[in-house]
């Protein structure tokens, strides 16, 4: 079963045996036995009423004389069948005079004089209503002439019963614990409330603690808390009390208005209707300020008891469609999808079934059941709390799918920055990858690594390493026939074919310089067979040449020149790194190719003697050298037949 309407059920159940435990104990209704008179002006004394010329003038009917200045005489009989004590009660506790004379059997006269004008203890019973006591002798009917008036702004509505005093202190202490269950309940939720409010600064709780506020001082005091309000609280302030009994309404209009505009966010929902039901908020509460103005301060505010009257009608009509145009709003937000409208719907539902009731009553001369409007302000007060408890809640939780949508969006960018981390960890190491292939293209394996390292490469001595030249004869005369991107295909495609060849051999391709090839072993990392590895190079690209020319429509004639010896290499400047040697070696080196002739491998007599065990050298001579005099060269005339025909690839 739904919690509301389960907590409506055991409401409603407590509600309906209260209302049967407070009448268990019926009085004798004595509204059907009444005689009225009316008297306009207010100057009948009892001697005139009871006199022959107003007796017959005397009308049985209920005694409601509703909205009037005039005072109203009431007559009864009351008779017993053993001497006993009663307490006639009027049903009554507002109006401002209320005179009671006892006719006894003897003629003798006793009056009793009450009405809210008075302090609270000068009723004859210090009982909520206007409650008188009458002594009747057995068989002696005793007349009672009840005198009551309304000299301010207050409706007159009298329901007649007489009581035996034990019954109706018995209901009186029965109405006390229902109306402490009440105000111990408020208490407790607006105790709750102050402190969600003093922690949580919503301001819906302080909204809720002033509303609860207004709705039990109506309670207590419009529609009275029985009475208890005056007796406990200002019991010696009549005139206050009598601006409470409306001043009420008003804080019960202003209050709950806005508690719940802002809990079902009424202003935005149903603009319109809301715009209506704070128009005519602000009409009740101006005609109720008018009337609590001329009340209270009389002297400086003089208005005649009809003028109140009035201003009172009026309030009453400009309140009466506030209610329903609240329902409205709150049934149309509801539709809406609203939650907490709905629990304002199920609250209000009893209150506005226990406000009908009671009018339909009272315009029926019967009293009204006021303990239906406290307990279902009671369900108002408690669901209405639960629907802020769910509003407090639904927020939370939508505070909690909030921060968990972020936590979840947080993971998710998180998730792809990773991917997009790892992805452009990815495309780096791939560019990496790049830089480190094009480098090993420009340098040495070695120094690559000595630069990724140290961030330079430092100069190195190498004592024994070979260097090759390779040159075309004749290279100047075609380059001024050839046409330059020829010249640039035909270069290109032969220094990409020596570059195999050079890594094939395992030498390292230092720098080409026009249509110079220079190339060196025994760098960067040593190796005993520098002199091999660079005659066998020289000898393929030879070889490379001629198999080119057979079928090539230009001829290209090729020198090669090799010396070993020292030589000094490394990396210079700091952009577009080049490596590159330096040394008299280098220059001899130069000399060999430049002395030697085409499709020949000219080297050095030190080339020789490192090389002779695998190839073949064939004596030349000393033949010149520019800028180095006679130099023993020779000609490689091909490899030993001993000799080991792959090519030993460097470490590196």
């Amino acid at each position: 079963m739904h919690p509301i309407r389960t907590l409506f059920n055991v409401l409603w159940t407590v509600l309906c045996l209260l209302c049967v435990g407070s009448a268990a104990a019926a009085p004798t209704d004595l509204s059907q036995q009444s005689w009225v008179l009316e008297d306009p002006d207010g100057r009948l004394q009892i001697d005139a009423v009871r006199s022959p010329l107003f007796a017959h003038r005397f009308t049985r009917q209920h005694p409601n004389p509703g909205f009037s200045t005039a005072a109203h005489w009431i007559r009864i009989d009351i008779a017993s069948a053993d001497n006993a004590v009663y307490w006639l009660d009027t049903g009554n506790r507002t109006v401002q005079e209320a005179d009671v004379y006892v006719i006894a059997p003897d003629g003798q006269i006793r009056h009793m004089e009450a009405g809210s004008r008075f302090p609270f203890s000068h009723r004859p019973l210090l009982t909520d209503n206007f409650v008188f006591p009458i002594a009747v002798q057995a068989g002696q009917p005793v007349q009672v002439y009840l005198r009551v008036r309304s000299t301010g702004y207050q409706h007159i509505a009298m329901h007649l019963s007489l009581w035996r005093p034990a019954e109706f202190e018995a209901r009186q202490r029965s109405e006390s614990m229902q109306w402490s269950a009440y105000l111990g309940m408020a208490a407790a939720l607006a105790i709750v409330n102050l402190m969600l409010w003093a922690y949580l600064r919503d301001i819906n709780h302080l909204n809720y603690v002033l509303s609860l506020f207004a709705v039990a001082l109506a309670v207590c005091c419009n529609v009275g808390g029985y009475g208890s309000a005056f007796r406990e609280f200002w019991p010696d302030w009549p005139v206050f009390a009598q601006i409470t009994w409306s001043g009420s309404v008003a804080l019960s209009v202003v209050f709950p208005c806005m508690f719940i505009s802002r809990l079902i966010d009424a202003p935005n929902a149903v603009p319109r209707t809301w715009r209506a039901v704070v128009l005519t908020a602000g009409v009740t509460t101006a005609l109720i300020a008018a009337e609590l103005t001329a009340t209270a301060f009389p002297a400086i505010f003089p208005a005649s008891a009809s003028t109140l009257q009035r201003i009172n009608l009026f309030g009453i009509i400009a309140y009466s469609p506030l209610l329903p145009l609240m329902l409205a709003a709150v049934y149309m937000v509801a539709r809406q999808g609203n939650r907490a409208a709905r629990f304002v719907m199920v609250a209000y539902l009893p209150v506005s079934f226990a406000a009908i009731y009671c009018t339909w009553q009272a315009s029926q001369g019967h009293a009204m059941p006021l303990v239906y409007i406290m307990w279902a302000s009671a369900f108002e007060l408690f669901v209405t709390a639960l629907a802020l408890a769910d509003k407090v809640y639904r927020k939370h939780l939508q505070m909690l799918e909030a921060r968990q949508a972020k936590v979840d969006a947080l993971r998710r960018s998180e998730q792809e920055l990773e991917q997009r981390v790892l992805q452009r960890t990815g495309e780096l190491q791939r560019e990496q990858s790049r830089t480190r292939e094009l480098l090993y293209n420009i340098l040495p394996m070695e120094l690559v690594d000595e630069l990724e390292k140290k961030g330079r490469a430092a100069p190195a001595r190498h004592e024994s390493a070979t260097v090759l030249f390779t040159d075309f004869a004749g290279f100047t005369n075609a380059a001024a026939t050839m046409p330059a991107d020829r010249m640039i295909a035909e270069l290109n495609e032969i220094f990409a074919a020596f570059d195999d060849i050079t890594d094939e051999c395992g030498v390292e391709k230092i720098k080409t310089i026009g249509d110079a090839y220079m190339a060196a072993a025994g760098l960067p990392k040593a190796c005993p067979d520098h002199a091999q590895r660079c005659v066998r190079a020289g000898l393929k690209m030879v070889a490379y040449i001629e198999q080119r020319n057979r079928t090539a429509t230009f001829k290209w004639m090729l020198r090669v020149g090799i010396h070993s010896g020292p030589v000094v290499a490394g990396v210079v400047g700091k952009r577009k790194y080049a490596f590159d040697i330096w040394g008299d070696t280098v220059n001899i080196a130069s000399r060999m190719e430049s002395s030697g002739e085409a499709g020949k491998v000219n080297v050095s007599a030190y080339t020789s003697d490192l090389a002779r065990e695998h190839f073949n050298c064939e004596y030349r001579g000393k033949v010149a050298a520019k800028g180095k005099g006679d130099i023993d060269m020779y000609f490689v005339v091909g490899e030993r037949a001993l000799a080991p025909q792959p090519c030993a690839v460097s470490a590196g």
